[in-house]
C-alpha cells in the first residue's frame, strides 16, 4: 500500500512538473518581440516573412493542334493560371495574353501528339516556364507572371 501511494505521488508530481513546463515553454515560444512578430520553434527566423498576395490570371479552354503521325487530328485543351504578387503584375499579364497564349501555342504545337500525351503535368509546366522565361528575355520584356499553373488538360 507504502509502495503504491508512493508510486502514485510520484506520477502526480511528474505530470504536475510536466504541466508547468509545457505551458511555460509554449508562453516562451510565442513571447512577442520588440517589433511585434512572433519567436517561434519552427520558423527560420525570428521576424516571419510577410506573406505574398498571389493573384491569379486565367487562361481559360486553350485549344492546341498538336502534330500526329495518323490520319486523325489530335488536340489538347488546356486551362492555365498565371501566378502573380500584385494587381500591377496581373494587369500587365492580361494586356499580354495574346503573347503568352501565342507562346503556349509555338511550344506545343511544334510537338507530337505521343511526346505531349507522356509528359506529367509537371514537366510540361516546367518547359513551359522555361519556353516562356526565354521569349520574353528574347524579345526584352520582363515575365509578368512568377508561375503557371495547369489546372486542365485534356487530350482528343
Amino acid at each position: 500500500m507504502k509502495t503504491i501511494l508512493i508510486n502514485f505521488i510520484l506520477v502526480l508530481v511528474t505530470a504536475l512538473v510536466t504541466a508547468v513546463l509545457v505551458l511555460f515553454g509554449s508562453q516562451h515560444l510565442n513571447k512577442k518581440d520588440d517589433e511585434g512578430s512572433s519567436i517561434s520553434l519552427f520558423s527560420s527566423s525570428p521576424a516571419e516573412k510577410e506573406e505574398k498576395n498571389l493573384q491569379f490570371v486565367e487562361i481559360k479552354n486553350l485549344m492546341i493542334t498538336l502534330k500526329s503521325d495518323s490520319a486523325k487530328e489530335r488536340y489538347l485543351l488546356l486551362d492555365l493560371a498565371l501566378t502573380t504578387n500584385d494587381e500591377s503584375q496581373s494587369e500587365r499579364a492580361e494586356s499580354l495574353l495574346p503573347k503568352i497564349k501565342g507562346i503556349a501555342v509555338d511550344i506545343l504545337t511544334s510537338m507530337e501528339y505521343g511526346e505531349v500525351r507522356g509528359m506529367s503535368a509537371t514537366e510540361l509546366r516546367s518547359m513551359m516556364m522555361e519556353r516562356y522565361k526565354s521569349a520574353f528575355k528574347s524579345i526584352d520584356v520582363t515575365i509578368p507572371f512568377e508561375d503557371v499553373t495547369i489546372s486542365k488538360m485534356v487530350f482528343q
